[in-house]
């Protein structure tokens, strides 16, 4: 997968009103996220580390994509992988650590997926179920 980086700007839920992007992955992620009526505002600057370790001895830090805060005062952070990384140990620890970093924290951890093709076909629904509650979980 090549790797495209980036600037959007003009953003209305982004406090600086613009971001970079490191994937045509994130950078439409990105324009979903500034559409959807239930996010009050989303941000990559938001410096969470979150630690993690490979094989349960290597440590490493990793910074999740997005901090999302929804109009209902729930937050949480968003990890965009393309199909390319879902196989890699990596992705399978830190999809790990982010669930239990964000539980310790109050927060929800989402990974979103472009397997399929179909850009966050699971995630389409996301808007209207965020905005009432979080029940579905």
């Amino acid at each position: 997968m090549n790797s495209i980086h980036g600037v959007l700007k003009g953003l209305k839920r982004n406090p600086r009103g613009e971001s970079s992007y490191d994937s045509l992955l994130e950078r439409n992620y990105m324009l979903e996220l500034d559409s959807m009526s239930g996010v009050k505002e989303w941000t990559k600057d938001h410096g969470i580390q979150i630690p993690y370790k490979i094989f349960g001895i290597l440590p490493h830090r990793y910074i999740p994509d997005f901090l999302v805060t929804f109009v209902n005062g729930l937050r949480e952070v968003h990890e965009t992988k393309g199909a390319g990384l879902l196989g890699w140990i990596s992705t399978h620890e830190k999809r790990r650590a982010g669930d239990a970093w964000c539980k310790e924290h109050g927060m929800i951890y989402r990974f979103i997926e472009n397997s399929r093709g179909a850009l966050f076909a699971e995630n389409r629904g996301m808007d209207r179920v965020e905005r009432t509650s979080n029940k579905h979980l």
